[in-house]
Order: C-alpha cells, then structure tokens, then sequence
C-alpha cells in the first residue's frame, strides 16, 4: 500500500517511520492521503523537470489552477503539484495564504502592487511581476482581508 503524507515538518519523519516498520510505503503520487488536524502545511511536493521537490510554504508566490494542472509559482521556480486548489487552500495558514478567484490562492506577503478596477476588481503585481486577477465574487474578502 503506498499513501502520501502531508503533515508538519516535526511530525513527517516520525510518521514515516511507523507506516514504513508495518509495510506501508511513503509515495508522493499515492492516491490516499494521510495529513494532520488544525495543523498547517510547512512545505508543500512538487515536481520539476521530472523530480519531486519540497517547495517552502515562504518561497511561494501563488498557485494556479490551469485546467486540471496546479501549479504552484515560488521564487524557485514552477512546480506542478497533485492535490486539487480546494485541498490545497485546506492545509495552507489563512495568515499566509489568501484565495483571491476561483483558480488563484496568492501569499500575502508577496503581494507588491493592488491596482483597482472600474468592475469591482483588483489586478495583483507580485514579488516575481506576475500579475493576478482578484474576481468580483472575492473582492469583499480580499478588501477586508487587505483591510482596504
């Protein structure tokens, strides 16, 4: 049987540790996952140029949904990654992370330039100048958020 974790830093060695002693096998493309309660993510799996790598939760930008691809934008670069946005918005702190449309969750701290629209929108420049649409239907929540 092979199940991911996604669970905190402190507790992913010691966890891995007891699935693997009783033949259970650690596997990044598993599809049951195992993650903890009120615990949030201290890095997410991604895969890059056909490697899994672990993506800090401070290096990310934002995560986009293209379809049925997630993609997950750090300083480091782009990984794609497996879990849905939904999921994804779940195990990330809401101090941290915001969802601001149906297909983008931004880091709050990467956040350089909120220019306004006529339509009740607000276009994003973050840290790495992409750019990021909040949709009408998340506007209060990013105002409020935002505190604008």
């Amino acid at each position: 049987m092979k199940i991911k974790l996604m669970v905190s830093g402190k507790r992913y060695a010691d966890i891995k540790d007891e699935l693997t002693a009783i033949g259970i096998e650690i596997d990044e493309n598993a599809d049951l996952i195992i993650s903890e309660k009120d615990i949030f993510a201290d890095y997410l799996m991604g895969k890059q140029n056909g490697e899994f790598c672990r993506i800090s939760i401070h290096d990310i930008i934002c995560i986009e949904s293209f379809s049925h691809d997630i993609v997950v934008h750090s300083v480091n670069g782009d990984y794609k990654v497996n879990e849905r946005l939904r999921q994804l918005e779940s195990i990330l702190n809401p101090d941290l992370f915001l969802r601001i449309s149906n297909s983008v969750i931004i880091s709050r701290n990467k956040v350089s330039r909120i220019k306004p629209t006529m339509s009740s929108k607000y276009i994003l420049t973050m840290a790495d100048s992409r750019t990021v649409d909040v949709t009408r239907s998340y506007y209060y929540i990013f105002r409020e958020s935002f505190g604008i």
